[in-house]
């Protein structure tokens, strides 16, 4: 699923909480159950990995970036949270999975023993997929 998308939903479900701690939860817990919804990008993960066109990924992360960045850099800027803080701590929650998952399985320099901690939730991640 496009990071915008999780950090919409971890922005307004943030904006809606009364604390720091349940903005961020929020915003973690609704990546997985937006995850549970079939949506395709499996297919180019695979597909990455089967032919060995990482730059297509790489861009297509870098387009979803930047459009996430031209709808909430004006959201941010404009006053449109009235809990600003809450939501970007929510927007964080939301992305945090992705990155978790993403920074061993891209990240070449991250030493072997941190990619075998962290494979117990990369499994979650999957699973949930």
């Amino acid at each position: 699923m496009l990071l915008t998308l999780h950090a919409a939903t971890g922005a307004l479900l943030g904006e809606l909480s009364s604390t720091p701690a349940t903005a961020f939860g929020l915003g973690f817990l609704s990546h997985f159950v937006l995850d549970m919804f079939p949506h395709g990008d499996r297919m180019i993960g695979n597909e990455t990995k089967r032919t060995g066109h990482a730059k297509r990924h790489y861009w297509l992360l870098a387009l979803d970036a930047i459009a996430g960045v031209a709808i909430f850099f004006p959201a941010f800027t404009f006053g449109r949270f009235d809990h600003p803080w809450l939501a970007y701590l929510g927007l964080l929650g939301g992305l945090l999975p992705d990155l978790i998952v993403a920074i061993p399985e891209y990240a070449l320099y991250v030493k072997k023993e941190y990619r075998v901690r962290l494979r117990w939730f990369y499994r979650f991640h999957v699973y949930v997929h």
